[in-house]
Formats: C-alpha cells, structure tokens, sequence
C-alpha cells in the first residue's frame, strides 16, 4: 500500500503515525492540484491523507469542510474524515493504540498550527513545531530543497526531541533562510500591499522573485483584515493566479472561500482557495470576485 499526503507539518505527522500502523510501501508527498491535474496518479489499493478522496482509495483521513459531505463514498472505505484542527488528530483517534502516545504532544501542535490558532509571537517569532511546520509550508518559498519532508518524518519517527530535530543540518538551512528574509519579507509585504476595508490586497504581479516568508505575517502587519488576496502571474504570464485566505486572527468574514473560487473555476477550503484567471480578463474579474469577498 502506498500512501499519498502533503509534505507540511500536518501531512508527516500523519504519514509518521500511518505507517507505525500500515504496512506502507511507499509514502509520496503531493498537492491537491497534483491529483486534480493526473500529476499524481492514485493507485487501487492507496491510502490517502489531508487530500481529497479518491475512488481507488482503500484509507482514507481528511479533516476539512469537504469531508462533511463526500457523496457515494464507498462503503468498505477504511479511515476516518470529517471537520476536526488536522488530519493528525483523525489518525491518532482511529487507530487509538498506544503505539501512538508518544506523538500526543506533536498531535496538539499539528492541530494548532493547521487550525490556524497561533498567537501573534507564534507568527512572528516562530519556535518549536511551529517554527518546523513554517519549514514545511509550501506556501514559505522553501520548496526547492527535495527530500526535506523524508527527512523530518523520520526523525519524528525515531522519537528525535523537537530541539534535535530543529538542529539537523537540513532543517537549519531552512531555518537560517527563513530568518534571513524575514525582514525583507515583511518589507515586500507592506510595500506589495494595499488595505481596502476589511480586504488586504497584495499583488505580487510585477515581482520576479520574493523572498521566503511566513503566510500569516501579513495578518500579523494588518490586524484589521479579515481576508488576503494575494495574485500572482502563472504560467509564463498567460494567467493570473487568485489566493485568498482567512485572516487566523480577525476571524469576521463568512464567506466559503472554496464555494466562491469554485465559480471561477478554482477551488479550496472555506478559509483559503484559489482560482486562475486569464490575463485578458483578469482586469475586470478581480475587482467582481474583490467585491464579492466582501460578504
């Protein structure tokens, strides 16, 4: 059996504790789209975890809104899935075996840091399993480093205390390049950014290159947003790709992000989806789904 997940903090935790449990062969790290596109083909017989089901899946644990309403799932379907702070959670509670205490304490971290539920000081000066999980976000600009979730899963397998792990030579290059951006980071963010109302618009068009950073610094600089637009070009500038995000601090806004992406003919998850818009029309698109977001 093999098992596909994401490489961030939430999707090793989870790929740590499955495959104490799981006779897993093979543990391949991907991202939604990866699976939406054929990137990624799921198997017959697979495992899934933190990504969206699939018909040849046998296991499956996924905890966000589309999880509450997965239609014609199939009834031999192993796992567990439903609204919960991470996928970790789901795995630790299915399996309940006493193999997996050990990783109650790194469970809790994984339910706050996916949840969103971080301080102000946890964003700003990340330390512990949160400052591991910025490591592992995808959206950090850290991505070129290959093998780096292998690595850190098994350390955490091993039993390796957070302090050694943050200190094995691959994480602290992460670390070291987190650290070394973070004010040119915050920097660009300002400087990119414009507060409209509730809405923070950050648009990134005319960058060729960002620095690494922490997604939740900007709700961290701008308090009084309750959302993030953040656009960028794809694709050799043939298109504009939209982000939105919840702000895990001013928790105001009721709209289902993923629903309103997905008229667009994107997608995602209450508190953060996205779309691609074509750059001819992205000029009159964007002010529409701005308002829209306005609730």
């Amino acid at each position: 059996m093999r098992l596909i997940t994401r490489a961030d903090l939430d999707g090793v935790v989870s790929a740590v504790m499955i495959t104490q449990m799981e006779d897993i062969e093979k543990v391949v790290y991907a991202q939604p789209q990866d699976i939406e596109d054929g990137t990624v083909r799921v198997e017959m017989g697979d495992a899934i975890a933190n990504l969206s089901i699939h018909h040849n899946a046998v296991l499956w644990f996924d905890h966000h809104d589309r999880a509450e309403s997965i239609p014609d799932v199939n009834p031999r379907l192993k796992g567990k899935w439903g609204v919960a702070p991470s996928a970790a959670r789901l795995v630790y509670e299915y399996y309940n075996s006493p193999r997996l205490e050990k990783f109650e304490a790194i469970v809790e971290a994984t339910d706050r840091f996916d949840s969103g539920h971080l301080s102000v000081n946890d964003v700003l000066d990340p330390k512990g399993w949160f400052l591991l999980g910025f490591t592992l976000d995808p959206y950090m600009g850290l991505a070129a480093f290959t093998g780096y979730a292998n690595e850190v899963a098994a350390a955490i397998k091993h039993g390796s205390p957070i302090e050694q792990i943050l200190n094995t030579h691959d994480v602290m290059a992460r670390v070291r390049l987190y650290k070394r951006d973070a004010d040119e980071f915050r920097a660009e963010i300002r400087r990119l950014s414009q507060l409209d109302g509730n809405l923070l618009i950050t648009d990134t068009r005319n960058e060729e290159v960002l620095p690494a950073g922490n997604r939740f610094l900007a709700f961290a600089m701008f308090p009084d947003a309750a959302l993030q637009v953040v656009l960028t070009h794809h694709s050799a500038k043939e298109k504009v790709r939209l982000r939105v995000a919840k702000s895990i601090f001013n928790r105001t806004s009721q709209v289902h992000l993923g629903r309103l992406m997905a008229e667009y003919g994107g997608g995602g998850l209450d508190g953060a989806a996205g779309c691609l818009l074509e750059t001819h029309d992205a000029d009159n698109k964007i002010p529409e789904i701005i308002e829209r977001l306005r609730g």
